[in-house]
């Protein structure tokens, strides 16, 4: 390759990692945060040990270290652009002969594990251990390992990242073909998996496949030993004899290929992407940093669909006292977009303790809490719920507790200063002098002893809102409730408790609505009734009684408490 090529391929190689940060910045960036979420990274010897005490778990524990930065979603992307173009990079260094065309083709491994990365539960491990297989490759090319030295690093280095380390094993001797040194490496990365068994206490399944390159343990993550396979095809490939092929032809199949890389690699990789999930994962990293107003323009800019993201909106005006003015302005699907109910699983109830946690219901956002943890498929823990919990226990009284949860979190980079700060609280008794602790404490229960009920839940929100009348959340959620359920003859009996002091949208579409089901008119109708909303509502019901398709009274009504009324939550 002459210089121009050489500086072409460096740019190209650049522009790569510009590509892939772009698209984790800009266009997937919740996916970042939703990864850093569901682990907590240890600055100690045993967390060391523990992750590293199983194939790959080097890898995985260098994977974990990266995404700890992930709190900062140009961090991750940084490293996801860093990562996925080192790949490509440490591909093309590995390759006997260099060529355009060979260039092109390096891609092929970093466009895999681009793919593999869109999956939320794929882990940056992975990735990890591929990049470290390629490096082992291209130190034994450089330092002309003798074959005894190449064969002994096959176990040692299936250890240290799994299975990835397939690439290493069968390119082994794509510098100088050895049969009997070839068929020792691919007999030697087989039969890891089969020792591991007596010696990890893992399934051949796992042990062949990756221990830590997928969330889900039983879930085959094929990418990363495909991605490994094509590297080690194209080593063996670049080991030809390219002599006999006009360099000429080389470039121009180079370019060719690079070209359609380019024009391919947006469809291929919104392929594998999941943009509902990034949705509702946009939705939930809004809410855990209380970013209210930002989640209420989100669902203006677009419709939230899912319990989720509908029960996220709703805490948004909710917390911004917007709830009985706008809730029926945007998509509502029932009770469960206000509360959803409980889900085994690690998602969706971090979002719903978030609501709880903001309605004063200390101990059924810390079950919603612990459940989502420990409901985590790896079984690794979370910086994020150990926070909730130890915020929790110090609110309860169990500061015991409360230290265990600190005390993991001290070991940890970005949540250490709080840790630090909240036991220094503890030990001064001046915890909840913390301003968001004091807050919640004063919207707890105190002195009711009664079992949680979600059949019952505008019970629930009632005895908050009887106790603490400033509580506005559970004023609102109170009266959210009985709208959502249909149930006006309790919403105008919880109505009547706060009339004096508020009067919003869809309160008065409720009342204006149950007036009219038990009135032939207006006359006698409370003054904070009337208004252009008596006019509107005549109007729908002309149109209802009209036969008017759902299309055209959404059109003209779907902002009322009156559409949600006859045409949602049937």
């Amino acid at each position: 390759m002459n210089k121009f090529q050489r500086y072409s391929c460096m740019a190209f190689s650049a522009l790569f990692a510009v590509a892939v940060f772009c698209f984790y910045c800009f266009q997937y960036r919740y996916h970042v945060a939703y990864q850093e979420q569901y682990q907590l990274f240890e600055w100690t010897a045993g967390y060391f040990a523990s992750v590293c005490s199983v194939p790959g778990g080097f890898a995985d524990w260098c994977g974990r270290f990266l995404v700890q930065f992930f709190i900062q979603a140009p961090a991750g992307a940084l490293i996801y652009a860093l990562l996925l173009a080192g790949v490509q990079v440490l591909c093309f260094l590995t390759f006997r002969a260099r060529n355009l065309l060979l260039y092109a083709l390096s891609f092929i491994p970093a466009i895999l594990l681009w793919i593999f990365c869109c999956n939320e539960s794929s882990l940056i491990g992975a990735v990890v251990a591929v990049i470290l297989s390629l490096s082992a490759l291209h130190a034994s090319f450089s330092f002309k390992l003798n074959p005894v030295l190449r064969l002994l690093a096959v176990p040692v280095l299936y250890m240290l990242c799994g299975p990835a380390a397939l690439v290493y094993a069968l390119a082994i001797c794509a510098d100088g073909f050895r049969p009997g040194v070839l068929a020792c490496s691919i007999l030697l990365i087989a039969a890891c998996p089969f020792a591991g068994q007596f010696i990890f206490h893992r399934t051949l399944l796992q042990l062949s496949t990756g221990v830590h390159y997928f969330r889900f343990p039983f879930v085959v993550a094929w990418m990363p030993l495909i991605a490994s396979a094509v590297a080690a095809v194209l080593c063996w490939l670049s080991s030809l004899d390219w002599s006999g092929v006009r360099t000429s032809t080389s470039n121009w199949l180079g370019w060719g290929v690079a070209m359609v890389f380019a024009a391919a690699i947006p469809s291929v990789v919104k392929a594998g992407c999941d943009f509902r999930k990034e949705e509702s994962m946009k939705y939930d990293f809004l809410v855990r940093y209380h970013l209210w107003n930002r989640t209420i323009d989100a669902a203006a800019h677009r419709q939230p669909g899912s319990p989720m993201t509908v029960s996220s909106l709703n805490l948004a005006l909710a917390m911004n006292s917007q709830l009985g003015e706008h809730q029926f302005e945007f998509f509502q699907n029932g009770p469960d977009g206000l509360l959803p109910g409980f889900v085994r699983d690690f998602t969706s109830p971090l979002p719903t303790a978030e609501a709880y946690w903001n309605l004063g219901m200390v101990n059924t956002a810390q079950r919603y809490t612990f459940e989502a943890q420990e409901a985590i498929p790896d079984q690794q823990k979370s910086a994020r719920c150990y926070r909730r919990l130890a915020q929790t226990n110090i609110i309860n009284g169990d500061l015991d507790v409360a230290r265990k949860y600190l005390d993991a979190l001290d070991n940890t980079l970005f949540y250490r200063r709080w840790a630090q700060d909240m036991r220094q609280a503890i030990e001064s008794g001046k915890a909840l002098d913390n301003p968001e602790l004091k807050h919640i404490s004063e919207l707890r229960l105190r002195d009711h002893d009664f079992l949680f009920s979600e059949t019952e839940m505008d019970s629930m929100i009632g005895l908050l809102m009887l106790e603490n009348h400033s509580n506005s959340v559970a004023v609102q959620y109170l009266m959210s409730w009985c709208l959502l359920k249909k149930d006006l003859d309790r919403f105008e009996q919880c109505f009547s408790l706060v009339r004096g002091t508020m009067m919003n949208k869809s309160y008065q579409e409720a009342l204006l609505l149950l007036w009219a089901s038990t009135h032939d008119g207006v006359d006698g109708m409370p003054l904070d009734l009337q208004g252009p909303n008596v006019s509107r509502l005549g109007s729908f019901i002309e149109a209802y009684q009209a036969g008017s398709s759902e299309e055209e009274m959404q059109k003209k009504f779907g902002d009322t408490y009156w559409f949600y009324y006859f045409y949602r939550y049937k």
